[in-house]
């Protein structure tokens, strides 16, 4: 295999399909065809569905994919170091991006990047609303928690733990549930952030165990929900970027440790472009880079 090869399968996935990739990189619709398959056959993996109408790349496709990418955007970026081009990676930047993980957790990344790229103007909109990129105008996206369907690209930047827990005087009060069905018992304070609403679903001994539960606070503030936990109103799921360092103070304690919650996937989100700005591909590099 060889870039030319990974610059095929960029071209297939961001195209959905062989003819537009093909004339997108100005070669046959066979000859893209081919290099695909003499991919797959190098690999020993299929990297795409083939149907009648569309390609669509498999789970390994697409982790392929985003390697591929990474490998291109750090090959262009020593070529444009060796040409002195390094104010290539400039202009501005739009994202949309959460307001408690962008405080807590992607604050000190999004400094680090600005800091090595002084070309970057960087223009945050922080809110926790979805916005639509491309009617909006941002460049880019993060997303925590389960994605909804669309035509924009998303690359993977982590999962974060989520913990159930309550204040020691809460338990002390109300007692300190052992089961799931415990629940029933107690004041649950709802996060409207997650997908799941007010039914909490946790994996104990191997098996997916669902509870419908209820109390009288729910909002779509992770701080706002922790500050109550805190005060003795109820028992909370959170992130654990929100709610660590009141665990770690004492201040909450977990409960039904046993009972595991589905992590929250961190993606980036950015709109199908078939010429990506350099500073947005080295963003989305910087960002899935492990600290």
């Amino acid at each position: 295999m060889d870039i030319v090869h990974m610059k095929t399968l960029i071209a297939v996935i961001e195209e959905n399909g062989f003819t537009a990739a093909a004339a997108r990189l100005g070669i046959a619709k066979s000859v893209c065809s081919r290099r695909i398959t003499d991919l797959e056959t190098d690999l020993g993996v299929q990297l795409v569905n083939r149907t009648t109408r569309s390609v669509v790349p498999t789970e390994l496709g697409r982790e392929y994919y985003e390697s591929c990418l990474d490998i291109i955007a750090r090959i262009d970026a020593a070529s444009g170091a060796v040409k002195g081009a390094n104010s290539a990676i400039s202009g501005r930047l739009r994202m949309s991006v959460p307001i408690n993980y962008t405080e807590t957790v992607l604050a000190p990344k999004l400094d680090a990047f600005t800091c090595a790229n002084e070309h970057v103007e960087l223009v945050l909109h922080l809110s926790d609303k979805r916005v639509d990129l491309i009617s909006d105008g941002f460049d880019a996206a993060v997303r925590v928690g389960a994605l909804d369907d669309s035509t924009l690209f998303a690359r993977k930047l982590g999962a974060i733990k989520m913990h159930m827990c309550a204040s020691p005087k809460y338990l002390a009060t109300k007692g300190t549930p052992s089961s799931f069905d415990d629940l029933s018992e107690h004041e649950c304070i709802r996060y409207n952030n997650l997908s799941s609403g007010s039914e909490w679903v946790v994996n104990h001994k191997e098996t997916e165990v669902r509870k419908r539960i209820t109390g009288r606070f729910a909002s779509n503030s992770g701080k706002y929900n922790k500050g109550l936990a805190i005060a003795g109103r109820g028992i909370v799921v959170l992130p654990e970027f929100i709610i660590g360092d009141a665990m770690k103070s004492g201040e909450l304690v977990p409960i039904l440790s046993d009972y595991t919650f589905p992590k929250l996937d961190v993606n980036i989100l950015y709109p199908q472009k078939r010429n990506m700005p350099a500073s947005l591909r080295a963003l989305i590099t910087h960002l899935s880079e492990k600290d």
